[in-house]
């Protein structure tokens, strides 16, 4: 039996700039969610059919931002997978996410998936910064989101500092104010400039913290990902076996009316 990955692309994130996620729609409403959501499910029906002797390791939501998803949609989403999929009892739940609109309701659902694990997205902790990344929150509503894990004991969280260009000062107190937080975590963008690595450096160059690559974590680096298989789903979902890599179409409307057709969907993007 080979291990899978479950990768959900999901096509809503009204934060950041446009161009870092152009499939995504910048302009949503409770009837697209339910649009997407309907077609999500029809999509992950017909695949498990063909999906029996596959063992899902990790499930990945991404591309766009679990924070327009409410407590109910996320709990409601893995359930659908786990009910249509052969899911590990201590598979890897992965969830991307801006800081606008996270909450402790939120969090709670979060810590009923079992073992997942937070991801968040953040420029910066001015609000120049972040208004020039295009978000919507102020500084003090950004770190609101991490600290609601801090305050309430949940760990299993992590930083991706997406911002490339900060004032010195700025980085400095960006990087130790993260720090103080001890998430899992803090990645760089790969783009990042010199300032913000250096200063990454010099926060966490302790026995406490191990750098690989662009990031540095607390304590231990994340195992290796055992899974041979991915499984994409939704706008843009990409799904990789026996060496090919497929994408699905990321046109928004043309997913919801064919997301059963995995031939179709795979067909469109190439015309897209």
């Amino acid at each position: 039996m080979e291990s899978a990955r479950i990768l959900i692309s999901l096509p809503f994130r009204a934060e950041g700039m446009e161009q870092e996620h152009p499939e995504c729609l910048r302009h949503f409403d409770a009837r697209d969610l339910n649009r997407f959501f309907a077609a999500l499910e029809r999509e992950i029906r017909a695949t498990s059919e063909e999906s029996a002797d596959l063992a899902v390791e990790e499930i990945v939501v991404g591309n766009g931002s679990c924070a327009h998803l409410t407590a109910d949609d996320l709990t409601g989403l893995i359930r659908t997978v786990r009910e249509n999929f052969r899911v590990s009892p201590d598979a890897r739940i992965f969830l991307t996410m801006t800081p606008a609109g996270f909450d402790f309701y939120k969090l709670s659902a979060v810590r009923s998936l079992g073992n997942a694990e937070i991801r968040f997205e953040i420029p910066g902790l001015t609000d120049e910064t972040l208004r020039a990344a295009g978000y919507h929150c102020d500084a003090q509503k950004a770190m609101a989101a991490p600290d609601c894990c801090f305050q309430n004991g949940f760990r299993k969280y992590s930083i991706l500092l997406t911002a490339v260009r900060l004032p010195r000062e700025e980085t400095e107190m960006t990087v130790q104010k993260l720090r103080d937080l001890r998430p899992e975590a803090v990645i760089l963008r790969n783009d990042a400039e010199a300032d913000l690595a250096e200063a990454a450096e010099k926060t966490f160059s302790s026995a406490e913290w191990l750098c690989a690559g662009t990031g540095w974590y607390r304590e231990k680096l994340p195992p290796a990902s055992r899974c041979t298989v991915q499984l994409g789903f939704g706008p843009g979902g990409v799904t990789v076996f026996e060496g090919a890599t497929l994408k699905s179409t990321s046109d928004f409307d043309f997913y919801c009316g064919h997301s059963d057709d995995f031939e179709a969907l795979v067909r469109h993007s190439s015309e897209d």
